[in-house]
C-alpha cells in the first residue's frame, strides 16, 4: 500500500495553486522538490549572469537575457564539481517547455513578445541546443525528447563553441589570478509559510556554492549579498544599484506547483495513454521527462573556470 504524504503536513500547500487537496507520495514529493531546487540553482546562475554585466562593466551584443541564460548553461555544463548539474539542466530546459506548453492555451495575444525575455520555448530549445552542442552523448536522449535533428545536432556544437569563446573573452580580463576581489555574502531571511523551501536551498547550498564559485573565479569590485527571502510573488533578480542578488521563496513554490500539478499530471495522462495502446508523442503537446541523468554519463573533465573550457570541434 502506498504511504501518502498530504503536503500541507510540510508547509507546501503554497506550491498548489488548484483548489482541490492533493496527495503525494513520498517520491513525488521528493522528485517535486529536486525539480524546484534544480530550477533554483539555474535561476540563481541566470542572475549572476546580470551580477557579471554589471559588477564588471560587460558589454552586451543582443538581449542581456539570452546572454545571461547561455552563460547560466555554460557554468553549469563546466561544473565537473557537482554530478547533478545536467540534471539541473534537463529540469530547468523542461521547466520552460511546460511553462510553455501551459501558456499556450491562452492564446497568442497574450505572449509578450516585446518582453526583455525571449519566449519560454524558445529559452527551452536555445538551452537543450547548448547542451547537445557541448555534449552529445550525455543528452542524446534530450535531444531526442526535444526532436532535433542530426543538422540540429550538429550545428549545436558550433552554438555553444560561439557561447563558450565569446563569454571567456569578456570574463578572461576578471579572472583571480592572485588574490580574490570583494567577498559576496550569503543571507536567508525569514521563510514564512514557504520555510522548507528556504530549508532545501540552505542544505543544498544552493546559493553559497554558487557564491564561492563567482567569488573564485573573478575580481569583483564591490561586496556583493545573495539573499533568500519573501518578494510577495516568484521572482528572482539582480539589483545594482543594491549589489545583491535576490532569489525568492515563492518561485520555488511555484516550480514545485509546475511540476505536480502540470509536468506529473502530463506524465500520468502518458502513461494511461501507453496503457491503453495510445501512443504519445511530442506533437501532441506531451513530452516526456527525461531525469535522471546519472553522474558515469556526464564525461566532464573542467574545472568549473570557463577559461579550462575548451570548445568542440564545429
Amino acid at each position: 500500500m502506498k504511504k501518502l504524504i498530504v503536503a500541507v503536513v510540510f508547509a507546501w500547500a503554497a506550491a498548489f495553486a488548484s483548489a482541490h487537496a492533493q496527495d503525494l507520495t513520498e517520491q513525488q514529493a521528493h522528485d517535486a522538490m529536486d525539480f524546484a531546487m534544480h530550477d533554483a540553482v539555474f535561476t540563481t546562475y541566470h542572475e549572476i549572469g546580470h551580477l557579471l554585466v554589471g559588477e564588471l562593466d560587460l558589454p552586451v551584443l543582443g538581449k542581456e537575457e539570452d546572454a545571461a541564460d547561455a552563460l547560466a548553461t555554460i557554468l553549469l555544463l563546466n561544473d565537473d564539481a557537482d554530478d547533478d548539474s545536467y540534471n539541473v539542466l534537463v529540469d530547468s530546459a523542461d521547466g520552460w517547455y511546460f511553462n510553455a506548453v501551459k501558456s499556450t492555451g491562452a492564446g497568442v495575444e497574450d505572449f509578450s513578445y516585446y518582453d526583455e525575455h525571449s519566449l519560454d520555448i524558445q529559452r527551452a530549445y536555445a538551452m537543450v541546443c547548448m547542451m547537445v552542442g557541448k555534449d552529445p552523448e550525455a543528452f542524446a536522449q534530450t535531444a531526442d525528447a526535444y526532436d532535433l535533428d542530426q543538422d540540429r545536432r550538429d550545428g549545436c556544437a558550433y552554438t555553444y563553441a560561439q557561447a563558450l569563446t565569446s563569454w571567456v573573452k569578456l570574463l578572461e580580463p576578471h579572472e583571480v589570478k592572485q588574490e580574490r576581489g570583494a567577498a559576496i555574502s550569503v543571507v536567508y531571511d525569514d521563510a514564512g509559510d514557504f520555510s522548507e523551501f528556504a530549508k532545501e536551498l540552505q542544505q543544498r547550498q544552493i546559493l553559497e556554492r554558487a557564491a564561492e564559485m563567482i567569488a573564485s573565479s573573478y575580481v569583483l569590485p564591490e561586496p556583493i549579498t545573495f539573499r533568500g527571502t519573501l518578494c510577495g510573488e516568484a521572482n528572482a533578480y539582480y539589483s545594482s544599484s543594491d549589489s545583491e542578488l535576490t532569489y525568492c521563496y515563492e518561485l520555488a513554490a511555484d516550480m514545485f506547483g509546475l511540476y505536480v500539478n502540470d509536468i506529473m499530471s502530463l506524465s500520468d495522462e502518458a502513461s494511461s495513454d501507453d496503457s491503453s495502446g495510445q501512443d504519445q508523442t511530442a506533437d501532441q503537446g506531451v513530452e516526456p521527462k527525461q531525469r535522471p541523468m546519472s553522474a558515469d554519463s556526464r564525461m566532464v573533465d573542467l574545472s568549473g573556470s570557463l577559461s579550462d573550457g575548451t570548445p568542440p570541434p564545429k
